[in-house]
């Protein structure tokens, strides 16, 4: 059996070494070639050493005639031939010497040993002709040794049929065992061709992503493996591209993710088609792909292979029948020259394209102080997660206030974050609790303490409206209605001293479900402001469906008024708010030049500098009952 087996191969592969049953015979006649050869030199040996000389002659002359055969038929193909003249030479040999001396006459008993091999080698077909040879070389045999009318004394007679029963026995047994051979044999090979068809699957599955088609994570580490180390011993430059889809979370989100496996197969195929034939393109997963480019000559050639990646694949798409935008974040990185192992590459290009998606700088190559600045990050991102049961946020307020009277109206509740005695702004750390998915839990803290607040300061006697920022992520949480109400429910405070600030990309990514939400708000008697009214997609169409109240102009339109034009996109979107029955607020009033063009165009009310940074609670009810002109901050 181990000469019909492969075992452990390079692969730890076990199959039978061939499924070509002449091939398998081949080797069977040969390895029996030869140890009939070997068989014939030992007994000439034996016989010489016994003083048998003409059995030695004989066996000698035998195992010339074996060499003579080996020698003539060694690039032969027709192994039935070199068989049967293996065995007519063997034949004639017994016969030779069971005759050369009585003492070896017994010798002829073991010729129906050629049925055996015969069988086992050549098959049932050609057994039953050396069955029949057999049987007349044994009649040839006692009439020689014994003369014909030998045989039919009684003794003769009877060892005649003896070994004739046993010839006949030894086929019959070796032709079962030729067919239950057979049988195996067929079995193993069809065993092993079923075996390395699906070790063949297994290893495409377990190397190939199913979606794409390109090397998935596992199949790209062992390549990113091996050209490091080719580049090392080859002192030859080689860069690894990561790539992270922009927008692509909001593809899934809106349009659905079948749509979505869709755009990731568009992408692959485009990668492959550039840069297949030059590199390794691999899925790592989700909208993550990356590029093994070897044999790069410097890192001029790597900066125009990432730019050439961003113009690849920052494009508008169209699938099926629906069509989208979307960019790419690509960092790279270079070894030897920025890392000298596969983890260090890895570990450097992912930093380079988290830099570049932070900074939406489209492609960046790594540079070593992107390190420490991840790990500040990292280190941000931790602490976040114990930040909301340690009590660390809290709230400050910055009044917002009518323009005319210049009373207090309301407060913007603003989110800062407190750790080890230092308070971060919420531009270090908002966005981190948006990508872990926190800002669900923290916007439900906060809208229930801005209702505490709120409840608090309306009890004191305050009439004011208490507005709140609300996140993508957190609008498009299917219990955020619901959390709204419970926090409204437990204060006891009015809905309607309740507005909730919204972008006008939020609404405008999903229509129909936005207003879905907000007409639920509407119901409860919450009021709705679009946050940063401008910066988006600004279409006034979307206006008119969504169940609005007030629009907030972004500090980006009024912080050059009024030396700048944006006094006139000012100016427009008062009289739009105005011509949709909405109310208009301007964030990020710092001049009184300011407010006085703001009240010249009818603006409503504004928040900033001007009156006042965010501040405490305890501070911001100052403004509650004086007005804003005699106060200063």
């Amino acid at each position: 059996m181990l000469n019909w087996l492969a075992i452990g191969k390079e692969k730890s592969e076990v199959f039978v070494e061939s499924t070509n049953v002449e091939e398998l015979r081949a080797r069977r006649v040969w390895q029996f070639l030869l140890v009939t050869w070997l068989t014939w030199l030992v007994n000439g040996i034996f016989f010489w050493y016994r003083g048998y000389y003409v059995a030695a002659a004989v066996c000698l002359m035998d195992f010339l005639v074996h060499l003579a055969i080996v020698v003539s038929f060694w690039n032969h193909t027709k192994h039935r031939r070199i068989m049967n003249l293996n065995l007519a030479a063997s034949g004639i040999g017994l016969f030779c010497v069971s005759i050369s001396d009585p003492a070896l006459a017994i010798t002829m008993l073991y010729y129906p040993v050629s049925i055996v091999v015969a069988s086992q080698v050549v098959g049932v077909r050609a057994a039953f002709f050396w069955l029949v040879t057999d049987l007349t070389a044994f009649l040839l045999f006692y009439s020689t040794a014994y003369g014909i009318h030998a045989m039919f004394y009684t003794w003769r007679f009877d060892e005649l049929v003896l070994v004739i029963g046993v010839a006949l026995c030894t086929f019959f047994c070796c032709q079962q065992g030729e067919w239950y051979y057979q049988l195996r044999i067929r079995n193993l090979m069809t065993l092993s061709q079923d075996l390395e068809k699906k070790s063949e699957r297994l290893h495409h599955l377990a190397t190939t992503d199913a979606l794409t088609g390109l090397i998935n994570r596992f199949q790209f580490q062992e390549k990113l493996r091996e050209s490091v180390a080719h580049a090392r011993v080859e002192s030859e430059r080689m860069a690894l591209f990561l790539l992270d889809m922009d927008g692509f979370k909001e593809i899934n989100d809106t349009l659905g993710h079948p749509l979505g496996d869709k755009a990731l197969v568009e992408i692959a195929s485009r990668l492959s088609a550039a840069f297949a034939d030059r590199s390794d393109v691999a899925r790592l997963g989700g909208d993550e792909f990356c590029l093994i480019y070897p044999q790069l000559r410097d890192r001029d050639q790597a900066e125009s292979i990432a730019a050439d990646i961003c113009k690849l694949l920052t494009r508008r798409y169209a699938v099926d029948e629906a069509e989208f935008a979307l960019g790419v974040s690509v960092g790279y990185a270079l070894c030897p020259d920025d890392a000298a192992t596969d983890n260090e590459l890895l570990a450097f290009a992912d930093t380079a394209m988290f830099h570049a998606k932070e900074h939406r700088l489209g492609h960046t190559c790594y540079e070593a102080e992107m390190t420490s600045r991840l790990v500040e990050y990292r280190k941000t991102q931790e602490h976040l997660l114990h930040a909301l049961d340690g009590n660390e946020f809290f709230l400050l307020y910055q009044p917002q206030v009518d323009v005319q009277s210049e009373e207090v109206t309301g407060v913007e509740a603003l989110l800062r974050w407190r750790h080890d005695g230092e308070v971060i702004p919420p531009q270090r750390f908002v966005q981190l609790l948006e990508e872990s998915g926190q800002i669900i839990p923290v916007g439900r803290w906060i809208v229930h303490e801005a209702c505490r607040q709120l409840a608090e300061w309306t009890g004191a006697g305050y009439d004011v409206k208490m507005s709140v920022n609300v996140s993508a992520i957190q609008f498009k949480d299917d219990d955020f209605c619901r959390s709204v109400a419970d926090s409204i429910d437990q204060w006891g405070v009015d809905p309607r001293k309740l507005d909730l600030e919204v972008t006008e990309g939020l609404l405008i990514d999903n229509i129909e479900q936005a207003v879905t939400r907000l007409n639920i708000l509407k119901e409860m008697g919450v009021s709705v402001s679009i946050d940063d009214f401008g910066t988006g997609y600004s279409s006034f169409a979307y206006l008119r469906q969504l169940p609005l109240d007030r629009l907030k102009i972004d500090r980006a339109f009024i912080k050059d008024i009024p030396e700048a034009d944006d006094g006139q996109i000012a100016s427009t979107v008062i009289i739009l708010a105005k011509v949709l029955g909405l109310k208009v607020l301007a964030e990020g009033v710092e001049t009184a030049a300011q407010l006085a063009f703001l009240k010249e165009r009818d603006c409503d009310e504004y928040q900033g500098f001007y009156l006042s940074r965010p501040v405490a609670a305890a501070r911001v009810v100052e403004f509650f009952s004086r007005r804003t002109s005699c106060l200063t901050v």
